[in-house]
């Protein structure tokens, strides 16, 4: 039943997106009357759904190994039945252009009846769905052999709506003392700043900053509870519990106080006369910056100090961390574009940035990758030069054409060859190298078992080859179905001959294409 609940789950993932797709393509954000609470009640109804299959899974993990076992076996004997599956499709359709026509300002048909057409066919095809992967008495029976989970989950559900409903008060009073701590914090640096309370203004006279409630720190804030909830749940038996919980308050307020300092900064670096990179890149980067340095220094914290964790003492080599290996790539890559795109005016110059950062986490640790086959043959070039075509298509269906940046076309020619040289460097080898290396070397596998070293390719089973391509889709932003397809047959093909050469390759000859075709046709919105 698990393998089954996967594949539901992704499928509606998918689904959802692609009708909130259909939706947003109104002005959702300007509706009235009946229809903005329709949309309000579907909001908060989607996010119940979301926290109570979130602890209904934790409620099955904690209740241990019979449950677990009772539940997944409950489903063997069931048929999957593609009637079912041909249904849920079919029912697809009207509730496309339902979800396209809702929220118009001119819809084709009196809300009321469009609004229970849409939940008719949208509940219709779930049940269809559900049907498909097994008949309704085998979830029954899976559900009973979970014993009142399903609706003991109800109550942690409620809870989680209900402080994220009650966290919305707080907005006010934390923009408040985030705007005395950017006082606090200025004042030693602009003896001339000033400061309006009433608007929660700093100005330095040159440039100034309005403390909105966004920029509160309470995003960060809740980051961060995750952050900590999530790392202290991996790591739960290198902990001494209760004492190992005060690294949340920790974290909590450390990243509070650099969301302060994240503001004053950009008040700095405005008054020096960098509005521009202060406004743009900066500003959009910088709360990234700020919680991932912050959530790395609460892991170190929390794994090196002898009060809290009880492998502090042990001493730890690149070997007996493999997981580093194939992560520390694709997390060099990242963390570099954050820096670059921090320090930029909207054009990305620094890029060559990311370049250096994947060729250092590579060359350090190279000897980790002695034991992975790096061969390639002619499928995983004829791989990749398909895909391409899928990308090309995908990019013209969700993105709009795009030129050469301004900023690089009015660099001196060596410069502009140099970043293009990079870029296209990149692209083909160090991205793909990276990205398979995390996605397929690591996730895929890690899916299948925690020593996923040990995991053949040809071990790997469809549900976590499939939820690996849905983080490798997820991450390629408004081209995440591109991404999601891409990822399935990076993976298909790793599996089917044993070989991550073979995905690293496809993946390679994938991008070097798309570079080609950006280069030579001027199609820069894929790059």
């Amino acid at each position: 039943m698990y393998a089954r609940l996967g594949i539901i789950a992704a499928v509606i993932v998918v689904e959802v997106l692609l009708a909130s797709y259909l939706i947003q393509m109104t002005p959702v954000d300007f509706i009235a009357g009946p229809a903005r609470l329709l949309r309000e009640v579907q909001h908060w109804l989607f996010r119940f759904l979301i926290a109570y299959v979130v602890s209904l899974a934790m409620l099955v993990v904690l209740r241990g190994g019979a449950t677990r076992s009772a539940f997944a076996a409950a489903g063997l004997d069931a048929p999957v039945r593609p009637f079912w599956g041909i249904a849920h499709g079919l029912l697809l359709v009207p509730f496309a252009f339902l979800s396209a026509d809702l929220y118009r300002t001119s819809p084709t048909l009196p809300f009321a009846v469009l609004a229970v057409a849409w939940h008719a066919c949208g509940v219709a095809a779930a049940l269809a769905l559900l049907a498909a992967m097994a008949p309704f008495p085998a979830w029954a029976k899976a559900a009973r052999s979970t014993g009142g989970l399903p609706a003991y989950a109800l109550l942690p559900a409620a809870a989680a709506i209900a402080a994220i409903q009650g966290s919305q008060m707080l907005w006010a009073p934390a923009a408040r003392l985030t705007f005395g701590l950017v006082e606090v914090l200025l004042q030693p640096f602009l003896p001339t700043l000033h400061s309006d309370a009433s608007t929660l203004t700093v100005s330095s006279g040159r440039f100034a900053v309005t403390i909105s409630e966004v920029c509160s720190g309470l995003e960060g804030v809740g980051l961060m509870l995750a952050f900590c909830a999530a790392w202290l749940w991996c790591f739960r038996r290198e902990y001494y519990f209760p004492r190992a919980l005060l690294v949340v308050p920790l974290g909590v307020l450390l990243v509070f106080l650099l969301n302060a300092v994240r503001i004053a900064a950009l008040v700095l670096i405005g008054d020096a006369g960098f509005e521009r990179v202060a406004a743009v890149g900066f500003h959009s980067q910088a709360g990234w910056i700020a919680f991932s340095a912050a959530a790395f220094a609460i892991a170190i914290l929390a794994q090196r100090n002898p009060w809290l964790c009880r492998t502090a003492g042990t001493p730890r080599t690149r070997a007996s961390n493999p997981t580093a290996a194939y992560l520390i790539p694709l997390l060099a890559i990242l963390a570099a574009g954050m820096i670059a795109h921090a320090l930029s005016s909207g054009f990305d110059l620094l890029y060559p940035l990311r370049l250096a950062g994947a060729i250092g986490a590579l060359w350090l640790y190279r000897r980790a990758y002695a034991g992975l086959d790096l061969r390639f043959s002619w499928r995983a070039l004829l791989l990749g030069a398909a895909l391409f075509g899928l990308w090309v298509l995908c990019a013209r269906i969700f993105t709009a054409p795009a030129r050469e940046p301004l900023a690089l076309t009015s660099l001196p020619q060596p410069l502009r060859a140099a970043w293009i040289g990079c870029r296209l460097l990149a692209a083909t080898v160090t991205v793909p190298l990276a990205e398979e290396l995390a996605y397929r070397g690591y996730l895929m596998r890690r899916l299948i078992s925690p020593r996923f070293e040990s995991v053949a390719f040809a071990e790997v089973r469809w549900p976590a080859l499939m939820w690996s391509a849905v983080a490798f889709g997820i991450m390629h932003g408004s081209l995440w179905p591109a991404g999601i397809l891409a990822g399935l047959a990076y993976g298909a093909i790793a599996r089917n001959t044993g070989r991550l050469g073979e995905a690293i390759a496809a993946h390679g000859t994938t991008n070097a294409l798309l570079a080609g075709y950006v280069l030579l046709f001027g199609q820069w919105q894929l790059w």
